[in-house]
């Protein structure tokens, strides 16, 4: 008989996993004037996180994020300002949580496992939004693949992660929202 055992450390993505990014959607749509404008800058966005990755080259993820959201402007024929990027990234510091997270998480605090986050965009403006809402209580490090300069999926960020946690990569569980966050999970043990 296979015995089967339970990580006991689980590693969270943050947007769009625990973090409702419906608001995002709604803003960026509009900026752009089609209900495809969100789903067209967010596969720029991370496409070029992943081109960083890919040639060895690092730009901070709120300046992908600003550039890429200039290129959809452009293939929606409309004019996105400074004002209007701002705005949506403003956004992204105050999205609201998906229902039951913390329900959950209080569940796998009780529980006693170890809860990390492990996020492409800046510590800091995740903390801050754990801070705000009382989600940070949870969480025993937030990690930033910005420190090592790569963007998930790349196999170093999670190993990185593991790392940091004191964990072999196989005692670990990823959640996230992303298949490709998960193939590179998965890569990595």
């Amino acid at each position: 008989m296979v015995q089967t055992t339970i990580p006991r450390n689980i590693v969270f993505d943050v947007y769009e996993t625990l973090l409702d990014m419906n608001e995002v959607e709604k803003k960026v749509n509009n900026l752009l004037d089609s209900k495809r404008g969100y789903l067209a800058w967010f596969n720029l966005f991370m496409q070029y996180c992943f081109v960083d990755t890919c040639i060895d080259q690092f730009n901070d993820f709120s300046s992908i994020a600003r550039a890429t959201m200039q290129m959809a402007g452009k293939m929606f024929a409309r004019d996105i300002d400074e004002e209007d990027i701002n705005g949506i990234l403003e956004t992204l510091k105050h999205l609201p949580m998906h229902e039951g997270v913390e329900e959950s998480l209080s569940k796998l605090t009780d529980e006693g496992f170890y809860i990390a986050a492990l996020t492409n965009s800046k510590a800091q403006i995740v903390t801050e939004r754990m801070e705000r809402t009382g989600l940070i209580s949870y969480f025993k490090k937030v990690l930033s693949a910005e420190h090592i300069k790569k963007y998930k999926p790349d196999l170093r960020v999670y190993q990185w992660a593991a790392r940091e946690i004191n964990a072999d990569p196989r005692e670990i569980l990823l959640v996230s929202a992303h298949g490709w966050d998960i193939a590179g999970g998965a890569n990595a043990g």
